[in-house]
C-alpha cells in the first residue's frame, strides 16, 4: 500500500469516527446548544476532509472548491441556528 492509499484509508477512518461521534451526540446526553455546536463542527471538518482528499479540489483558484467550502460553512451555520432556535423554544 502506497502513501496515498494509506492517507485515504486514515481519512476515511476519521470520517467514520466523526460520523459515529455525531450519532453518539444525537443520543441526547448533552444540551441542545452544545450538541448543535459539536455537530456543526463535525459537519465542517468532514466536509473539508472530503473536499481535500476525495474530491481532489486542491487547486487554489478553483470555483468549485470555493463553492464547496462555502457550502460547508453555510450548513454548520444553519445547524447552529436550528440549535439556538431549539434553545429558545425550550425543546
Amino acid at each position: 500500500m502506497d502513501t496515498q492509499e494509506r492517507r485515504a484509508t486514515w481519512v476515511w477512518l476519521g470520517l467514520v469516527g466523526l460520523t459515529l461521534g455525531s450519532a453518539w451526540l444525537g443520543e441526547g446526553q448533552f444540551s441542545i446548544g452544545l450538541t448543535a455546536v459539536m455537530v456543526a463542527l463535525i459537519v465542517g471538518v468532514k466536509g473539508l476532509l472530503v473536499i481535500r482528499h476525495f474530491m481532489g479540489l486542491t487547486e487554489k483558484g478553483s470555483r468549485l472548491r470555493l463553492l464547496m467550502r462555502l457550502y460547508f460553512v453555510v450548513v454548520p451555520v444553519l445547524i447552529l441556528l436550528a440549535g439556538s432556535a431549539g434553545l429558545v423554544m425550550g425543546a
